[in-house]
């Protein structure tokens, strides 16, 4: 077969010039193009071939019409996204949603405009969450605008009878993440499943994003699941081509082996609190009693003014809470028993999405190794008596069923106490901040 001889039409040569010039940086972003007239003067052609050859241009997103002032060579500042995200752990109190906190660390301005509704969902929602006919969907649609410029849109989908009343029902950003709301409903996502689709985007996508002609849009579906295999969100995310860098890393990071554990700070009450208020919200969707009101912010804040509330954090993200000191409650225990020199544990709180990993374990064998630095002889504390599990949690961790005193308008009572500097050596090592001398540390 013979290869044709005919020239390269005269448009399309046009087009490969200016092309070359964006490629070597002879015109670089924002640069202006010589004018219609210019380049049809400059190639002995007419206007409309010169028109055309910039026509092909634009449609392969390099330059853009900006009439009447002529061709500008297109200004990319591509944002990196990364589907990743979502697994990294962040604070449960943040000041900012994390794509305005990442966008903002960039030195860019960010925001976004959030609307939810309650519909029927299309066949490929349906099919991602593994619903019914019939079954609703509530849906999240976010418009998300960098530097005044719409940059992406991210509509998250869940099952309606999975979040109905809670926060991902309210059209504000949820700082710390609808992830770990979820969590706190007892829905985790362990895994994902993503897809990536790259085409020419629809109607719709081009009038949220506002999008110039010739720009593609990458299209990912996430659709996270459960441990136990149950499909609980699944995110649609339109990604302008000429607005993004798509980078992969995706895994759920283990807690690590070896944690600091340090007094909570004066400005970290919101983080002790944001603790409570994530276990409570977690005991109530259990159908425990347990905590069911408001956390005593006056009382932890004089706990952490004495030094008495400690933080477990795993690379300055709190983890965990235990408050330690030695007033024995004159509600539960005895004037004997709180002659007895010992260390009582309250308000011992570990987030949801770190649970199984034995860091509550790791928490009291510290306490008690506290206990017995500090000469005493027992570690003690009091639980809830209606929380079965809990009790029998306490007991399988070596302590001591004392008793269970009935005292007016309390609910805890349950008394526990093990021998101090007894301990079982589960869950990671929690040191001291000047004894973590190994920030290399893996999990």
């Amino acid at each position: 077969m013979s290869i044709s001889s005919k020239p390269r039409a005269l448009y399309l040569r046009i087009a490969d010039k200016i092309r070359g010039e964006i490629s070597d940086g002879t015109l670089t972003e924002g640069a202006r193009l010589p004018t219609e007239a210019e380049i049809a003067q400059q190639w002995s052609t007419t206007r409309s071939t010169a028109v055309k050859g910039l026509g092909v241009l634009i449609n392969e997103g390099l330059i853009v019409a900006d009439r009447p002032r002529g061709y500008f060579v297109r200004t990319q500042r591509p944002m990196v996204y990364r589907p990743q995200g979502e697994f990294l752990r962040r604070p449960l109190s943040p000041e900012m949603d994390s794509f305005i906190t990442q966008l903002n660390d960039e030195g860019r301005e960010a925001s976004q405009v959030i609307e939810v509704s309650i519909v029927q969902p299309n066949e490929h929602v349906r099919e991602r969450l593994r619903l019914s006919d019939g079954q609703l969907v509530a849906v999240r649609r976010r418009v998300r605008y960098v530097d005044g410029q719409p940059y992406n849109t991210n509509d998250s989908y869940f099952p309606l009878e999975l979040v109905q009343g809670s926060e991902i029902m309210d059209p504000k950003d949820i700082a710390r993440g609808a992830n770990v709301v979820l969590t706190e409903l007892g829905y985790e996502q362990v895994r994902a499943l993503d897809e990536i689709h790259v085409r020419m985007p629809t109607p719709e996508e081009v009038e949220r994003l506002q999008l110039g002609p010739g720009t593609p849009v990458a299209v990912h579906a996430a659709t996270g699941y459960t441990a136990a295999g149950r499909p609980v969100r699944t995110v649609i995310n339109c990604l302008p081509g000429d607005r993004h860098v798509i980078t992969f890393e995706r895994s759920k990071p283990r807690l690590r082996s070896r944690l600091t554990i340090r007094p909570a700070r004066e400005a970290e009450l919101e983080a002790v609190t944001a603790l409570w208020d994530q276990a409570a919200t977690w005991l109530k969707h259990r159908g425990i009693d347990q905590w069911q009101y408001p956390a005593r912010e006056a009382r932890i804040a004089e706990n952490i003014a004495a030094g008495e509330c400690f933080l477990v954090v795993d690379e300055e993200v709190a983890v965990a809470t235990i408050t330690l000191d030695q007033v024995a409650d004159s509600d539960f225990w005895t004037e004997k028993e709180a002659s007895e020199p010992a260390l009582y544990v309250h308000r011992m709180v570990v987030r949801r999405d770190v649970s199984g990993y034995e860091l509550g374990s790791a928490m009291l064998d510290w306490a008690s190794e506290r206990a017995q630095a500090q000469g005493l002889e027992w570690l003690r504390l009091d639980a809830w008596k209606e929380n079965g599990e809990l009790r029998d949690y306490y007991a399988s961790r070596g302590f001591e069923h004392v008793r269970t005193v009935e005292a007016h308008g309390r609910f805890s009572g349950a008394l526990f106490q093990r021998a101090a500097g007894q301990v079982r050596r589960l869950g990671p090592d929690l040191v001291a901040p000047e004894a973590n001398v190994s920030p290399d540390d893996t999990p």
